[in-house]
């Protein structure tokens, strides 16, 4: 997580001196750093929650109730 941490801020400052460099506009840059740490907060909320939950009961989740349907199961 330590690593996350110092990639998303490696990445976050690159951007942040890219657009100052580049006389980007203010709405730009909060845009992209919020993106960025938005983008951080995701990843650290899946990496914590990996064990508690997975992309299969998300999926299971949506589209059991259509195959139901399909199938015309009660």
């Amino acid at each position: 997580m330590i690593v996350i941490g110092i990639l998303f801020g490696s990445i976050a400052c690159f951007e942040w001196r890219y657009m100052v460099l580049h006389k980007r506009k203010p709405r730009t840059i909060r845009y992209v750093l919020g993106t960025t740490i938005f983008l951080f907060l995701a990843l650290e909320a899946i990496f914590y929650l990996k064990e508690q939950w997975t992309i299969g009961d998300a999926i299971e989740m949506v589209f059991a109730p259509i195959e139901k349907i399909i199938r015309m199961q009660d």
